[in-house]
């Protein structure tokens, strides 16, 4: 199975597209692995089968978090292209930034080498998803304290959603 990505917007990177055949294929053969593991017969095969099933906890880990990454990123996105965001929140653009080339990178990486089990084994790609993750609650935390002040300030704010004043605040 490949990793299947589509071009994002004019951005010059690429999103995670129909993963949900990979997500069934992969929870049955977690199931299935985990059955064999139960087996008396396992024996000969314990050292392969305990590998088989590292690499699809791994990819389930990386599923998990590369999904989280992106719905985030997606939300993001927008907004830190905004010149006057990044001017008023330089820390969290400047994070923003950080993860936006990681998840460029990442994207570069599984466009030229689709395979599940390529990725499933590329060294570092959980860690650093996981830590991008880490970030991109740092930068939301941020950007919602950023417009909590702005609340502040104007009052009437306190009537529009996160997303509605983040377009008043663009213009």
């Amino acid at each position: 199975m490949i990793f299947d990505t589509k071009e994002y917007r004019q951005t010059g990177t690429r999103i995670l597209s129909s993963i949900d055949e990979i997500q069934q294929l992969l929870d049955d053969q977690i199931v299935k692995t985990q059955a064999m593991k139960g087996s008396r017969f396992i024996k000969p095969f314990i050292e392969q089968i305990t590998r088989w099933e590292e690499t699809l906890v791994s990819m389930q880990d990386i599923l998990d978090n590369w999904l989280k990454v992106q719905s985030t990123w997606l939300y993001l996105e927008p907004i830190f292209s905004s010149d006057d965001i990044m001017r008023q929140m330089p820390t969290e653009g400047k994070m923003f930034r950080a993860v936006d080339n990681t998840w460029r990178v990442s994207m570069a990486q599984t466009f030229s080498e689709p395979s599940c089990i390529k990725v499933a084994r590329r060294p570092g790609f959980l860690e650093s998803l996981i830590e991008a993750n880490a970030k991109l609650e740092q930068i939301q935390k941020g950007l919602n304290d950023y417009l909590e002040t702005k609340r502040l300030a104007f009052p009437r704010f306190f009537f529009l959603s996160n997303d509605e004043l983040l377009e008043i605040l663009a213009e």
